[in-house]
């Protein structure tokens, strides 16, 4: 949310103390960029809206700062009697319409008229001098019970924040008002250091015993995590033998690997071999038809030859053979 310096002429007929309001300008966002418009914005500050209704259910509030008034937007969206004040009129020129006559531009010394349930003050404390901002505070705390407040304790060299503090200063601020922390609310969703502070009649036993209740758990966390811590630290050489293991393991691995690719090599070479192997098996096979067929010729010649022989053994024996050759002796004339 905007905060902005008062105008030199409104300082001016403040008086005295209006002399210390010096929060730095921002630019004003064009008319025409309606942030409402944007449905997570619109959905954020609706959030926003319901948390804080929750919490304290106002009828009335105030926000300080309110720059184009999505707050206000949100909360009058509920039912809520909501109003918004800037100190930089042009802050509020990106406002809804809806919204427009719910937000008024004020100086710093007369920004909180009049009383409400609920007053909002988001960053902007540390955009004023320190006497503008204790002044602030004080018309707040006269202006409602519950004060929604937020200021960034690590914002030293930001443009404009000139009164940047921890977190416990303001608080104390607010205490001697006679307002103390709610500790037991969270309200991270509005903004990183937000809280809200309550009036109250509080006796240093209860003040005591509502810090204790948020401090004691965060230190026995605080405990734990040393605890843990010590005993990361004493596992170090545990953390040194699973490093080594996982070198091997991540070594193994590589191996393993290694000898898959070879293997699957070697599945490949023996799968063209058997390939090979059939094909000579086919070959083999043809070749052995071909020897049973020319054995089978060679058998069938090797009958007929013995057939052959035995025919010319009898012809030899016959009486017409040896007749036969009788004759060729006598008719063939010696040489």
């Amino acid at each position: 949310m905007s905060s902005q310096e008062a105008a030199p002429g409104d300082r001016g007929s403040a008086g005295t103390r209006d002399d210390a309001v010096t929060a730095a300008p921002s630019p004003a966002a064009p008319s025409s960029a309606v942030p409402w418009d944007d449905p997570a914005t619109r959905d954020r500050f609706r959030a926003i809206a319901d948390r804080l209704i929750a919490l304290a259910n106002p009828k009335t509030t105030l926000d300080l700062g309110c720059g184009p008034g999505l707050l206000v937007q949100a909360l009058a969206e509920k039912g809520v009697d909501a109003h918004g004040v800037d100190a930089d009129e042009a802050a509020l020129g990106a406002a809804h319409p809806e919204v427009r006559d719910r937000l008024e531009a004020r100086p710093w010394s007369r920004v909180v008229p009049g009383r409400h349930d609920l007053v909002s003050c988001l960053d902007v404390v540390d955009r004023l001098e320190p006497l503008a901002a204790q002044a602030l505070i004080d018309a707040v705390c006269s202006a409602t019970d519950r004060v929604l407040f937020s200021s960034s304790p690590d914002a030293f060299g930001e443009p404009g924040r000139l009164n940047v503090h921890p977190v416990q200063d303001w608080a104390a601020a607010f205490a001697e008002q006679g307002f103390y922390r709610r500790t037991d609310v969270n309200l991270e969703l509005v903004a990183d250091h937000a809280v809200l502070f309550e009036r109250a009649d509080l006796q240093p036993r209860d003040v005591v015993h509502r810090y204790e209740a948020t401090l004691a758990p965060m230190v026995q966390e605080l405990r734990e995590r040393r605890e843990a811590l010590a005993r990361l630290e004493r596992d170090g050489d545990a953390r040194a033998e699973v490093a080594r293991l996982r070198e091997q393991l991540r070594r193994a691995q590589h191996d393993v690997l290694t000898t898959r690719d070879h293997i699957i090599g070697l599945e490949a070479e023996a799968t063209q071999a058997q390939l090979s192997v059939a094909r000579l098996e086919g070959r083999l096979k043809v070749q052995q038809s071909r020897l049973r067929k020319l054995r089978g010729r060679l058998a069938e010649q090797q009958r007929r030859a013995r057939r052959l022989e035995r025919t010319l053994e009898q012809v030899r024996v016959s009486r017409a053979w040896r007749l036969g050759r009788r004759l060729t002796r006598t008719t063939t004339p010696e040489l």
